[in-house]
């Protein structure tokens, strides 16, 4: 008890400095940002964009142009092939955090231990907040939604993967002993066993917390938990892990050497489910404390959490985060928005009416409005500068001063419905390969989210003869490019997609509408992209899968 009371009363004072930034958010972020510029004044970059000469935030938005990753993509690249002092000074990155690009080439985003520190405050912070609003939800077990540390290494041997998993693989002996389960179970390669080894591992104890992002990720574990209970009833008896799921040598040993035995345990959860389904309102009582996304295209899946789990159960948002930063930090139940990361990264917001457009004004984080949406550009340690981020987030109210900020959407030309960030690029280059496999021609096309079935729907105009293996031909292609979209695929998180015939004449409808609204027909450019269909009423009919 005495090292937690110690990291809490550490934390206060964490708290009071964090809170003190955003009293004066105009000087704290200022001050923030001239100390990155001086310290990478003499690299590739900062050479490049005359940081020696930078003395206000105004001097750097008048020299660092807004960029989005095809202007780092080559800074990026030199990082990956071993060059120092390109984006920032200081030791060669220990890692490289994985995230899916807008071309078939993912992004890997350097880790120092800037970015970690940053990222461990910022989890800190989060949990102090939670702790005064529950103060028992860390009296249990854990488990922390997190993916695999190391999903590859680079030319040179570098490894890259997730931040998260790393923290987790890399948590002090104190944190891992909250853990419901070994570092291992991240490593099971095939998903419904890496969901069942971890269940079986945690359904063995009492879980207080589950910290994660994706709401759905967390459904589909107690989803696991149901569907293979009588292999959890039999293992929790024995002390074993099944062998009816696929989980290599390594993983199993290590995963194996922590089950013991519980005939008890055994009993109390097949008489927990002798109603029929096994849930973790009856095997996690004290279950006080979900983190996970509330908001964007995945908050709806949050709000079913409360059909599996008891009713004293609080959601609480983990915050508005990227591969490239973690951006905001909750400080209620209530809602997704939450103050930004000031401790750690700068931000910059050019109001969603303006971007595009010359002359848009580009504000710091003291100059917001309440109720304004804004396009947010972040200045990071990893050595992003002004880096467009293309998502779109809203000034909701604020909290000492400072704004409370929540994601809206992702910008334009990108669908996002469990963190697989599909790009139009993508969707053009995965339709013409398609159509080229298949066959067939189309007018027009364009994807939309189905978020109520969890799943990309298609439609399409199609120029004479229609091709039903349309879908499954679209989905391989656009996973060989995009491997989250795959990843969720194959997880089940995204179903497959489906394609819907719309009537002869949509595409035509379409462009007369944009014209009639004021839009010079030789400006018009089709969206292949959207969160809805425009001209809707053609639609037909859903075309039958052929796999």
């Amino acid at each position: 008890m005495i090292p937690w009371l110690l990291l809490n009363t550490i934390t206060r004072v964490r708290w009071a400095r964090f809170a003190g930034m955003n009293r004066a958010l105009g000087q704290s972020q200022e001050a923030l940002l001239l100390g990155m510029v001086r310290a990478a004044a003499d690299t590739a970059f900062g050479r490049a964009h005359g940081f020696a000469g930078i003395a206000t935030r105004r001097d750097y938005q008048a020299q660092v142009p807004i960029g989005g990753w095809e202007d780092f993509e080559p800074y990026m690249d030199r990082i990956v092939a071993g060059e120092q002092g390109v984006l920032t000074n200081g030791p060669a990155p220990a890692m490289f955090n994985r995230t899916s690009g807008t071309t078939s080439k993912p992004k890997l985003i350097p880790v120092g231990p800037a970015v970690m520190h940053g990222n461990g405050l910022t989890q800190k912070l989060w949990a102090y907040q939670a702790i005064r609003r529950h103060p028992g939800f860390m009296g249990g077990k854990a488990i922390p939604m997190v993916n695999k540390a190391v999903e590859g290494r680079t030319d040179l041997g570098v490894p890259y993967g997730s931040v998260s998993g790393t923290m987790f693989r890399d948590a002090h002996r104190l944190g891992k002993s909250r853990y419901a389960y070994p570092y291992e179970v991240v490593e099971v390669a095939d998903y419904r066993a890496r969901r069942y080894a971890l269940m079986r591992c945690a359904i063995a104890g009492q879980v207080t917390f589950i910290p994660g992002s994706n709401p759905n990720s967390i459904l589909k574990l107690f989803e696991m938990a149901d569907e293979a209970k009588a292999d959890l009833f039999r293992d929790v008896h024995d002390g074993t892990l099944s062998d009816a799921f696929d989980i290599a040598a390594p993983q199993r040993a290590a995963i194996t050497q922590v089950l013991r035995p519980d005939p008890a345990r055994a009993r109390a959860l097949e008489s927990m489910a002798a109603g029929g389904t096994l849930r973790p309102r009856d095997y996690w009582p004290g279950l006080k404390l979900i983190g996970c996304w509330k908001g964007g295209t995945v908050g709806q899946f949050s709000a079913q959490l409360h059909d599996w789990c008891a009713p004293g159960l609080a959601l609480r948002d983990t915050g508005y985060m990227a591969s490239e930063a973690h951006v905001s930090i909750p400080i209620s139940d209530e809602g997704s928005e939450g103050l930004l990361t000031v401790h750690t990264n700068v931000f910059e917001f050019v109001p969603e009416a303006e971007w595009g457009q010359p002359g848009a004004r580009a504000l710091f984080a003291d100059e917001l409005e309440v109720g304004a949406a804004y396009q947010i550009l972040l200045t990071t340690p990893s050595g992003l500068y002004r880096y467009a981020i293309n998502d779109v987030v809203e000034v909701v109210g604020m909290h000492g001063g400072a704004p409370l900020i929540r994601f809206l959407r992702k910008g334009r030309d990108v669908i996002n419905i469990h963190g697989e960030k599909v790009s139009a690029n993508q969707v053009i280059d995965a339709m013409a390969a398609a159509l080229q496999e298949v066959g067939g021609k189309v007018c027009h096309y364009m994807v939309v989210p189905d978020l109520a079935a969890s799943r990309y729907a298609l439609h399409a105009e199609f120029d004479g003869v229609e091709s039903p293996g349309l879908a499954a031909a679209f989905d391989r292609r656009l996973g060989a490019m995009n491997y989250l979209f795959k990843g969720a695929q194959a997880t089940g998180t995204l179903a497959p997609t489906v394609v819907r015939v719309m009537r002869t004449g949509w595409f035509n409808a379409i462009t007369d509408a944009q014209i009639a609204a004021g839009m010079r027909d030789t400006q018009f450019k089709p969206s292949v992209l959207g969160a809805d269909v425009p001209c809707g009423g053609h639609f037909e009919r859903e075309l039958a899968a052929v796999h």
